[in-house]
């Protein structure tokens, strides 16, 4: 009873999904990002989580797209989105699926915060949280992440000033892990750098259900929801892009 009901919920919101995507010709929501260079320096945390994403020192490569949920002009307030992709090869556990995709939004920092989507106008300082849990694998444990920005780079949450910041320096923000009622634990750094280019000249989607982080799947029932809703509104071609999969991390 209970997955006939997940796979209703997902259906009908897969359909709106659909039906918004088609009405902002390609995306519901972060309409337009600026797409960056991005280097996961991971240092693992100790005692050890049971995932190597999070307990094992490594350097992965790939790209980050820095967004506004709304598409709201700045100075007015915005769900801010950061979303990362990085190749997967060299992680232990990675199950031939190339990429792994990690999505995360402003949120509160505080354990009753962290599930709450907080709009604000500035990129930095600030929290950006996966919102959604992570299992580890092998263990009835879930945890969320996060990322933290530094105020260094603290501008309005505009594109065109985010250009120009990161073409001076680059963009650093802390790698966080939590179970859900615990205190966050820095396991590493995320560090975003230029040239920044423009949706048109890098097209890309995200999607964590179809490119999982090896040894953190998606967990929980809004998890299961999300693909098919993912899935629904990347059916729909963005205006003037036809291959929204082309960029892949270098």
């Amino acid at each position: 009873m209970k997955d006939r009901v997940v796979r209703a919920v997902g259906a009908g919101l897969a359909a709106v999904s659909e039906k918004a995507a088609r009405l902002r010709h390609g995306r519901p929501l972060h309409p337009d990002g600026l797409v960056l260079h991005a280097a996961l320096r991971l240092r693992g945390v100790s005692p050890q989580m049971g995932a190597a994403f999070l307990d094992e020192p490594m350097t992965l490569t790939g790209v980050a797209r820095l967004s506004r949920a709304a598409g709201l002009p700045p100075p007015l307030p915005d769900i801010l989105g950061l979303a990362v992709r990085w190749s997967a090869a060299g992680l232990p556990g990675d199950t031939g699926e190339g990429v792994c995709d990690l999505l995360l939004a402003t949120t509160g920092h505080t354990v009753l915060g962290r599930r709450a989507l907080r709009p604000t106008r500035r990129w930095a300082p600030g929290m950006y949280g996966s919102l959604l849990s992570f299992a580890l694998d092998g263990r009835n444990r879930k945890v969320l992440l996060g990322a933290v920005a530094r105020s260094s780079w603290a501008s309005w949450a505009d594109l065109d000033e985010l250009a120009l910041a990161v073409e001076r320096e680059p963009l650093v923000l802390d790698l966080v892990v939590a179970h859900p009622l615990t205190p966050w634990r820095r396991f590493g750094l995320l560090e975003l750098t230029g040239p920044p280019l423009p949706d048109s000249a890098a097209p890309m989607r995200f999607d964590p259900a179809r490119h999982p982080i090896p040894g953190l799947p998606p967990a929980g029932v809004m998890q299961r929801v999300r693909g098919p809703v993912y899935a629904a509104a990347q059916r729909v071609p963005q205006m003037g892009v036809r291959d929204r999969d082309r960029v892949t991390p270098g």
